[in-house]
């Protein structure tokens, strides 16, 4: 079998992007060769089809947030969480602002595609795992599954809330707020 003659982590940033703009469901196979140029077959032999197509756009997508995840916290969990919230607060304001692919992954297909809703969270799941283990290095155990829970909350709601009209100024207000543990006054 030939090799093929295309880069793998660009076509699926293409996807990721597709499925993030118009949803599982929305997508076609005919959108998705549009938006790669890429033959059905090209796609058909590196990534099966729609659904395996998908689920590669997710594993690349979570391993990019996990990557940016350990970067940030090489400055500290708390610095490093607060860096990446207010990243996300930052980015509401952009033109082409698109929230969390894993978060829209869960709320579009609970009910429709349990088996892709699923994989969506346990995505979520290692997400808070590894924030926890972050807090419980330099906060202590004590208090991380509550620290990790409402990083969490506070990540869902920016990435839903984002598409309001809000101002940066007070989503990130009420972020000191309700994460009062994290040392904000750098920021």
């Amino acid at each position: 079998m030939a090799k093929a003659q295309f880069d793998k982590d660009n076509i699926l940033d293409k996807t990721i992007m597709l499925f993030w703009q118009q949803g599982y469901h929305g997508t076609s196979m005919q959108d998705v060769t549009t938006t790669t140029g890429l033959k059905p077959g090209s796609l058909y032999n590196s990534f099966g089809n729609k659904e395996q197509l998908f689920i590669a756009s997710l594993n690349r997508y979570s391993q990019r947030s996990a990557d940016k995840m350990k970067r940030a916290m090489v400055h500290g969990a708390g610095e490093g969480i607060i860096m990446l919230l207010t990243d996300m607060v930052a980015a509401k304001g952009q033109k082409d602002y698109a929230s969390c692919f894993i978060i829209k992954t869960q709320l579009e297909l609970a009910s429709t595609e349990p088996k892709l809703a699923q994989l969506a969270a346990s995505y979520l799941s290692r997400t808070k795992a590894q924030y926890k283990l972050a807090i419980a290095s330099e906060y202590g155990e004590a208090l991380s599954e509550v620290y990790a829970t409402s990083v969490m909350m506070a990540i869902f709601g920016i990435r839903v809330y984002g598409y309001q009209q809000a101002k940066e100024a007070d989503m990130l207000e009420s972020l000191r707020l309700s994460l009062h543990w994290l040392p904000w006054k750098k920021h």
